[in-house]
């Protein structure tokens, strides 16, 4: 894009010095930089880790898009209380970002604060059970199978409640901007997050 290193610290509020670590490969950026820096330059997440830039002109009408991700694929993530596993990444500009995410908090005072962000989201238990903690609502106990949509501009948190950690499907939308580019902090890192995909 042209952009000195002031210029993206400008428009995404990440430091110089954290973003001259993270272009050497000596810093892994946390799930919120990343976020940070897919919103302020305006770019889907994806795009971060594309070698290069998808410049495929979008057709008129039916686009035919598709993407499948196969079993322990996708880009994975992991902060203190999330580990998150973002599903069908090859589709840059997409409404809906699926979300596999394993739930290790077990109390609320490993949050630094609650995960807040623009659009809706659905959230769908697979394993053991989850206490969703909402700004306005009691919290809620799902169990496996069970199911909830929110309001994602509502602060949120989620908990499991088992002896073992809680795996959840969560579906982030927002008509505001497409893929990662809506959704900011979902959990407060304690430090560098491990960053990587599976294939």
């Amino acid at each position: 894009m042209g952009l000195t290193l002031a210029d993206v610290a400008a428009r995404t509020g990440v430091a110089v010095s954290t973003l001259s670590k993270v272009e050497n490969g000596q810093l892994s950026p946390t799930y919120d930089k990343l976020v940070a820096l897919s919103e302020g330059l305006r770019v889907d997440i994806a795009a971060l880790f594309e070698p290069e830039p998808r410049t495929d002109p979008v057709p008129p009408g039916v686009t035919a898009r598709r993407s499948i991700t196969r079993q322990g694929q996708g880009l994975r993530v992991e902060t203190p209380n999330y580990d998150y596993r973002y599903l069908c990444t090859d589709l840059a500009k997409k409404a809906m970002v699926p979300i596999l995410i394993t739930i290790r908090a077990r109390s609320l005072v490993r949050f630094g604060s609650f995960s807040t962000h623009s659009g809706e989201e659905f959230i769908y238990v697979l394993r053991g059970g989850v206490e969703v903690h909402t700004e306005f609502y009691e919290p809620t106990a799902l169990r496996a199978g069970e199911a909830m949509y929110i309001d994602s501009a509502m602060r949120h948190a989620f908990l499991t409640t088992g002896k073992r950690s809680a795996l959840m499907l969560n579906v982030c939308h927002s008509a505001e901007a497409g893929h990662f580019r809506t959704l900011v902090e979902l959990a407060s890192a304690r430090g560098p997050d491990a960053i990587g995909t599976d294939s």
